[in-house]
C-alpha cells in the first residue's frame, strides 16, 4: 500500500503534464510601441504558439491605460486564425486616433483569446506603450522656429528676386523697382 500511493501520484503528475504540454501556450508582443498624440496609429502584435498543438486565435487586442481616460480597448484581430505549434502570426489592427494626452510611456497589455475544446481561453502580456506629439527638428532647432523663420526667408528671396533697390532723395533712402519691368514705347 506504500508503494501503490507515491506510483499512483507519480502517474497523475505526468498524466497532467502530459495534458498541459500539449495544450497551446500563446504569447503576444506588441510590435507597436511608439504613437503620437491625435494621429491615426494601428497597432501590430505577434502571436506566438509555443505549445505542443495547434491553436486557433480568436481575438488580439490591447488595452492602454491612459491618463485622464478610461482604459482603452484597441482591437487589432477579431475572427479566426490558426497557428501551428511553434510558429508565430503578426497582427495589424485599422488604424484609431489616438487620444490628445501627456506625453510618456503607459502601461498596457497584449489580450490574446484562443479557442480550445472547453471553449475560449484568454490569455494576457504586460507591455507599455509611449506617446508623444509629433514634430520635426531640422538642426536640431524645434519647429515653432523654424517654420516662421524659413517662410520668412522665403518671402525675402522672392522679393529680391522679383524687385531692385534704388536710390531715391529724401525718406525713404530706398525704394522698391520691379526688375522685369516692361518698357512701353510712347
Amino acid at each position: 500500500m506504500r508503494t501503490a500511493w507515491p506510483a499512483v501520484v507519480l502517474i497523475a503528475i505526468l498524466f497532467m503534464t502530459s495534458i498541459s504540454g500539449a495544450q497551446p501556450s500563446p504569447s503576444a508582443e506588441l510590435l507597436t510601441r511608439d504613437v503620437h498624440t491625435n494621429f491615426m496609429e494601428s497597432f501590430s502584435a505577434t502571436v506566438r504558439n509555443q505549445g505542443g498543438e495547434d491553436m486557433t486565435v480568436v481575438r488580439v487586442s490591447v488595452t492602454i491605460d491612459w491618463p485622464g481616460w478610461a482604459p482603452t480597448l484597441y482591437p487589432i484581430f477579431e475572427g479566426r486564425e490558426i497557428v501551428p505549434a511553434g510558429e508565430e502570426r503578426t497582427f495589424t489592427g485599422p488604424a484609431i486616433r489616438m487620444p490628445q494626452t501627456d506625453g510618456g510611456d503607459y502601461h498596457a497589455f497584449v489580450a490574446v483569446v484562443i479557442e480550445t475544446p472547453q471553449g475560449q481561453q484568454e490569455f494576457r502580456s504586460e507591455t507599455s506603450v509611449g506617446i508623444s506629439d509629433w514634430a520635426f527638428r531640422p538642426g536640431g532647432f524645434p519647429e515653432y522656429i523654424v517654420v516662421p523663420v524659413g517662410i520668412a526667408a522665403l518671402m525675402l528671396l522672392m522679393t529680391g528676386l522679383l524687385f531692385r533697390l534704388e536710390r531715391t532723395a529724401g525718406w525713404p533712402p530706398l525704394r522698391a523697382v520691379p526688375r522685369f519691368q516692361r518698357r512701353r514705347r510712347t
